[in-house]
C-alpha cells in the first residue's frame, strides 16, 4: 500500500476511506493512479479546496514523495477508464471536467452557484431612473470623493439583481447598504427583504449597525420605517433542523431581496443552498472584505466571485450609465473593454472611514494585504504608532500575567450584561489550536491563573469562563461560534449568549452542546468579530503550519478598532506575508474571471 494511504490510515482517515472505498468499486489495487488519486482529491477536500487540478499537478510529484503522476492527457483517460469517474453529466463519484478532477456533490454545488448567479447577471431590471438618480443625488450629497465609490457602489446594487460590496474596515459597507436598501424601498415599498449573515454574532453586528446608520441618511422617514432591523443566520433563514433544509428549489423563500453580510465566511454548500432557496427574481447583495481568510468549510465564494485580486472594472455600457445616474464623467471610472460580466456586479469600496490617515492598524493591514513585508517590519519597529506594538520575545508566565490583565476588567463586573459588554472588547486571537501559542495552552493557561486568582472555577463549567459553541444546537438557536460567558444569576449558573436585538440569552449549562473555554480563540473563529484591542499569538520561529498566511494575518489585524498587539518572531511575520492561501476551485472561472 502506497505511503499516502498507509499515512492516511494512521491520522488522515479520510483519504484512506475513499481511497479504499474507490478501490472497492472499481475492483483495482490500493496503490494504483486511480486509488491514489482519490484519495489525494479527499484529502485536499478535507483542507478546503473544491477540485484536485490535474493540470498543476501532472508530471509531477505526488504528495507522499513517492514517485511522478502521470502526464495529463493519460492521467485523465486512466481516470475515465474507470466507473468511478466520468465526465460532466455522468452518475460517478468523481467527475473530471475539462483538466480539474471534483468529487461530483462538489461539482454539482459549484455548477448551481455559478448558474445562479449568472442568471441574475443576465436578468433586465426596469426602474425609474430619474428616481434613482434624484436618490443617489440626496443620500451622497455630502461627500467629497471623486469618485465617490460608495456612490457607485449604490448605483451598482440597485440596478441589478446580484452584486458584491467589498470593503476592508471603515470603508462604509454597512452605510451603502442602508442606503441601497432605501433606494429600492423608494422604488418598491413593498419590497421583501431580509437580513441574514453566517453567524449569529455576524448576524448580531449587521443589526447594531444598520440601526446606527438609519437615522442618519437623508430619506423620508416613511422610507426609513421600511428598512429591515432584524438579522438571522442562514441556517434559520433556510429553516435548518435536524431533518434538513425547510427551504429549498421546491419550497423557496418568499422575498424579493436578499442581504448577507460577511460573505467571505460564506462556503460553497451553503451558498448552493442559499441560491436554490431564492426565486428566480430575487435580489441577492452580497457584503464581505474579500481579502479576508476563506470559509472555514470548503471553497473561496466571495474570493471567486471578485477575481481574486483582479482589478474590478466597468463596461463601456455599465459606465455609461453609472455616469449618467452620478454625474461623474465616463472618463473618471474604471472601464475595461475585455472585463467579464461578473464585474460589473462588483464594487470595492476603497476608502476608510474608520481609521484616520496616520493610524498604525490601517497602514498595517494595507501593508500586509500588498505583501509588503520589509515595510511592516520597519512599521512594527520603528514604536512610532501607538495603537501598534510588537513583541518577539516573551516568556510564558509574564505572556499570560499580560493578557489577563486585558481580562480582569469583565471579570470585575457584578452584572452579566455589563461583564458580556466588556469581555466584547477584547480578544486573544491565535493562528492554531495545537503549541503553545495555539488556543488549547492559552485557555488552559488563564484559566489555572484566574482560578488561582480566585476569579474563575478553572476549566470546568463555572463562574466567569467565557464559552464558544462548537456545535449547532438549533433548538435552543446556538450555532458553531457563538460566544457566551458562565454566570452565576441568582445561584443558577447559565450561559448568556448576546441575540441579534441586543437581548440577552440564559441556557442552563447542562443544556449546553458541545463547547470550550473562549479566552483565546482563532482567526477563522473571529471573522464576522470586531474588538476594541486584539491580541494576536503566533507560533514560534520553527513552526510552517500551511495556516500561517497573508489572509491570517489581514483577517486577526482588521479585527482591531482601537489596539493590536502582535507576539510574533520576526521569520515567522515575514513568511506569512509571503505566503498567499490559494484553494483550487473552478467558480471563478465559470464566472468568466480570467484563470492565473
Amino acid at each position: 500500500m502506497n505511503t499516502l494511504i498507509e499515512t492516511n490510515q494512521a491520522g488522515y482517515g479520510i483519504g484512506y476511506f475513499f481511497a479504499r472505498f474507490i478501490a472497492g468499486q472499481a475492483g483495482v489495487e490500493a496503490d494504483g493512479i486511480l486509488t491514489r488519486t482519490a484519495g489525494w482529491l479527499a484529502e485536499i477536500h478535507s483542507a478546503g479546496d473544491i477540485c484536485l487540478d490535474l493540470g498543476a499537478h501532472a508530471a509531477g510529484p505526488w504528495p507522499d514523495h513517492e514517485g511522478v503522476t502521470p502526464g495529463l492527457e493519460e492521467w485523465k483517460a486512466l481516470l475515465l477508464d474507470s466507473d468511478c469517474a466520468g465526465e460532466p453529466g455522468d452518475v460517478a463519484p468523481m467527475i473530471v471536467d475539462g483538466n480539474r478532477l471534483y468529487l461530483k456533490r462538489l461539482r454539482d454545488y459549484e455548477c448551481a452557484v455559478a448558474a445562479g448567479i449568472t442568471m441574475r447577471l443576465q436578468q433586465p431590471l426596469v426602474m425609474h431612473e430619474g428616481q434613482l438618480r434624484e436618490g443617489l443625488q440626496r443620500l451622497f450629497k455630502d461627500s467629497t470623493d471623486v469618485p465617490d465609490w460608495q456612490m457607485l457602489a449604490a448605483a451598482q446594487a440597485v440596478t441589478r439583481r446580484f452584486c458584491v460590496i467589498s470593503g476592508g474596515p471603515g470603508t462604509g459597507k454597512t452605510t451603502s447598504l442602508v442606503k441601497v436598501l432605501a433606494l429600492l424601498l423608494q422604488q418598491q415599498p413593498a419590497m421583501r427583504i431580509r437580513l441574514a449573515a453566517p453567524t449569529g454574532k455576524a448576524a448580531a453586528r449587521m443589526v447594531e449597525s444598520i440601526r446606527a446608520s438609519i437615522r442618519r441618511i437623508n430619506c423620508d422617514e416613511a422610507v426609513q420605517r421600511l428598512i429591515p432591523e432584524q438579522a438571522s443566520t442562514l441556517h434559520r433563514l433556510l429553516g435548518y433542523s435536524s431533518r434538513g433544509y425547510r427551504h429549498d428549489s421546491n419550497h423557496p423563500l418568499l422575498i424579493d431581496c436578499l442581504v448577507v453580510d460577511e460573505a467571505s465566511m460564506l462556503d460553497l454548500p451553503m451558498a448552493a443552498r442559499l441560491l436554490a432557496a431564492l426565486p428566480e427574481q430575487c435580489r441577492l447583495i452580497l457584503l464581505g472584505d474579500r481579502d479576508q481568510l476563506a470559509s472555514v468549510d470548503a471553497g473561496n465564494v466571495l474570493g471567486d466571485i471578485t477575481g481574486h485580486g483582479h482589478a474590478i472594472a466597468y463596461s463601456s455600457a455599465t459606465a455609461a450609465r453609472f455616469s449618467g445616474l452620478s454625474g461623474y464623467a465616463a472618463a473618471s471610472l474604471p472601464v475595461a473593454s475585455a472585463a467579464p460580466a461578473i464585474s460589473d456586479a462588483v464594487a470595492l469600496l476603497r476608502k476608510s472611514y474608520r481609521f484616520h490617515g496616520d493610524s498604525g492598524i490601517a497602514r498595517l493591514a494595507r501593508m500586509v494585504n500588498q505583501g509588503e513585508g520589509e515595510a511592516v517590519i520597519d512599521l512594527l519597529s520603528s514604536h512610532a504608532q501607538p495603537d501598534l506594538t510588537w513583541l518577539q520575545h516573551m516568556d510564558a508566565t509574564a505572556l499570560l500575567n499580560q493578557i489577563s490583565l486585558a481580562y480582569t476588567p469583565y471579570l470585575q463586573c457584578r452584572n452579566v450584561d455589563k461583564a458580556l459588554q466588556a469581555f466584547e472588547q477584547v480578544r486573544v486571537l491565535c493562528a492554531v489550536h495545537a503549541g503553545p501559542s495555539g488556543t488549547h495552552a492559552l485557555n488552559a493557561g488563564l484559566a489555572r491563573l484566574f482560578y488561582a486568582q480566585g476569579l474563575t472555577g478553572g476549566l470546568e463549567a463555572a463562574h466567569g469562563i467565557p464559552v464558544m459553541i462548537t456545535a449547532n444546537h438549533y433548538d435552543l438557536g446556538l450555532f458553531n461560534g457563538d460566544v457566551g460567558l458562565l454566570w452565576d444569576v441568582d445561584g443558577r449558573l447559565c450561559a448568556w449568549f448576546r441575540q441579534t436585538d441586543g437581548m440577552l440569552q440564559g441556557v442552563p449549562v447542562q443544556l449546553l452542546p458541545e463547547y470550550g473555554p473562549a479566552w483565546a480563540i482563532t482567526a477563522h473563529k473571529s471573522q464576522g468579530s470586531e474588538f476594541d484591542r486584539v491580541m494576536l499569538l503566533l507560533p514560534d520561529q520553527a513552526a510552517d503550519h500551511p495556516l500561517l498566511s497573508r489572509e491570517l494575518l489581514y483577517t486577526a489585524i482588521t479585527r482591531a478598532k482601537e489596539q493590536f498587539t502582535m507576539y510574533a518572531d520576526e521569520s515567522v511575520l515575514r513568511r506569512m506575508i509571503a505566503r498567499r492561501l490559494s484553494r483550487s476551485t473552478g467558480l471563478a472561472a465559470r464566472l468568466g474571471w480570467p484563470e492565473s
